[in-house]
């Protein structure tokens, strides 16, 4: 595979671009052409290029080779690779890259993303790529000089993978996380591993986790296991020359990343040609507390399911446990839930974000039962 990984190029000899993108379930979805159709493809990182089966069968593409591929939750299978023809981003022709093949419907949660693929990282090496959160504009260029980089401009050195993703130290109270994803392809804050939560604790860095129960996150393959994991304060943060204090950090049994949650706050420039990522601020970030309702829901079959709870939440001294099903949210009927239904839920939330408490319906065992459940602090409540 690192063969086909490492091909592709860009056609022109010198290119600058603008496109416009749109965020679905906060991550980056730009259009795409390929061989005169436009397609929609979210923009990933901490992936290489991913077409969809239907748009495999539709381009006729015969399999190059054929590898075992892990998901961000950690679980392996076998993928087919293509090499795509030529793709136009804004104008600029991609040519000679590697794609895996793979069904985008498989997980319920990405199926809502609605796309034909993903940008990858091997088609993004052959070029410097900005994301400009605020203006919802990506800029492609040959050429740093197309890019305004302040002085005191956050830089973060970083080491490719096999398949270009840019990989980046991470420290967590002078605890060293090395080879973290930077993954626009992750819509959370920062996500480590539960070996740095166990040294920190060890040192007694850990005040107050927030603990819970269940599977919470989704991958190429499908839902994580269901598992612990775990979420604190760290008292210090530091990627290149950022120091960031009492960030909530997630531990957790998937993939090691840093998500758009952070990088929205930041004007992004990713040069795989000096191996270096530029961070410009454009709001302040700040993410000190942990605010939720202590359960989860998750989409499975027909049904609408409660797939993680936090201990210690108000959902949990209320009763509630994995796999209730979810019948009402503040009067609304989820009884005969749709996956267009899921998929509006995923992009605005259980409820607005502003509201304080959450009126459900749930079956547990046959027998329905309301409870009202408050949204709480939980970094000062456990």
């Amino acid at each position: 595979m690192a063969k086909l990984m490492n091909k592709g190029a860009v056609e022109q000899p010198a290119f600058t671009a603008e496109i416009p993108f749109e965020m679905r379930l906060g991550l980056v979805v730009i259009q795409v052409n390929i061989n005169g159709k436009d397609y929609d493809f979210m923009v990933d990182t901490g992936a290489p290029n991913v077409i969809t089966e239907e748009l495999a069968a539709e381009l006729k593409l015969q399999p190059a080779l054929q590898q075992k591929t892990g998901d961000s939750q950690g679980k392996k299978e076998s993928l087919n690779f293509v090499e795509m023809p030529e793709m136009l981003i804004g104008g600029i022709h991609f040519i000679e890259t590697g794609a895996a093949v793979a069904d985008l419907k498989r997980s319920n949660v990405i199926a809502c993303l609605d796309v034909d693929g993903f940008v990858g990282a091997n088609l993004m090496k052959s070029a410097i790529w900005q994301f400009d959160y605020e203006r919802k504009i990506i800029t492609i260029s040959d050429t740093i000089a197309s890019f305004d980089i302040p002085a005191n401009a956050i830089r973060i050195p970083f080491v490719q993978a096999g398949t270009h993703t840019p990989k980046i130290d991470i420290s967590y109270d002078s605890i060293m996380d090395k080879n973290v994803t930077f993954d626009t392809g992750s819509n959370g804050y920062f996500s480590t591993s539960q070996a740095i939560y166990s040294k920190l604790n060890q040192q007694g860095k850990i005040t107050q986790p927030v603990v819970s129960f269940g599977a919470n996150n989704s991958g190429l393959y499908g839902l994580e296991g269901v598992d612990s994991s775990y979420s604190a304060t760290v008292e210090k943060t530091t990627l290149g020359n950022l120091t960031i204090p009492n960030q909530v950090v997630s531990f957790d049994h998937g993939a090691r990343t840093l998500g758009t949650k952070f990088l929205k706050h930041y004007r992004v420039i990713v040069n795989w040609f000096t191996n270096e990522i530029s961070l410009i601020p454009t709001d302040d970030f700040v993410n000190t507390t942990f605010e939720h309702f202590g359960m989860t829901p998750m989409y499975t079959g027909e049904k609408l399911e409660v797939r993680m709870v936090i201990i210690g939440s108000d959902a949990d001294k209320k009763g509630i446990r994995i796999g209730d099903q979810i019948l009402e949210v503040n009067g609304e009927n989820f009884g005969n839930f749709s996956t267009d239904q899921w998929c509006e839920m995923l992009n605005n939330g259980l409820v607005p974000e502003a509201d304080q408490q959450v009126t459900l319906v749930l079956l547990h065992d046959g027998v329905e039962r309301e409870v009202v459940v408050e949204k709480l602090n939980l970094m000062k409540t456990n």
